[in-house]
């Protein structure tokens, strides 16, 4: 009996998290959420008067934009390290990624004004697509439990 209850306590034991990684996992998710939270206001601003927003202002905004892609994709990273974020929210975090990676690539200006254009016709969709990943990835973290 007493070896019964030995070997169900050290089941226990082993299956919930220790602090720190605990702790670890809670400021991960903190500053993921939090460089998600930048980035959304990024991308807010850059829709802000897009249609009559000069070259400058795109380019601006764009670059703005990147740098803070750039910023939560470190943060990801980070956070894909951690043993204690479970399977959705994993798979989740994969597919921010790409996206991420697709939002720094598709925001990409070359020199001297070229792709403007390009990326004003085609910025609502990819906001809306790195929108969508976003919130996925909010509701993962939010049902994630370590």
């Amino acid at each position: 009996m007493a070896g019964a209850l030995l070997l169900l306590w050290a089941v226990l034991h082993a299956q919930t998290p220790d602090p720190a990684a605990r702790a670890r996992y809670d400021a991960a998710i903190r500053r993921m959420r939090d460089s998600l939270t930048v980035l959304e206001g990024a991308a807010a601003m850059f829709r802000a008067d897009l249609i009559n927003a000069s070259p400058d202002l795109v380019i601006s905004r764009a670059t703005r934009l990147r740098q803070h892609c750039a910023g939560s994709g470190r943060e990801a990273g980070g956070l894909d390290s951690l043993r204690l974020v479970g399977g959705q929210l994993r798979r989740e975090l994969a597919l921010l990624r790409v996206e991420l990676t697709r939002c720094h690539r598709e925001f990409t200006l070359g020199p001297w004004y070229q792709g403007v254009d390009s990326v004003k016709a085609w910025a609502p969709y990819r906001i809306a697509r790195l929108s969508s990943a976003v919130r996925r990835f909010r509701l993962a973290a939010h049902t994630n439990t370590p």
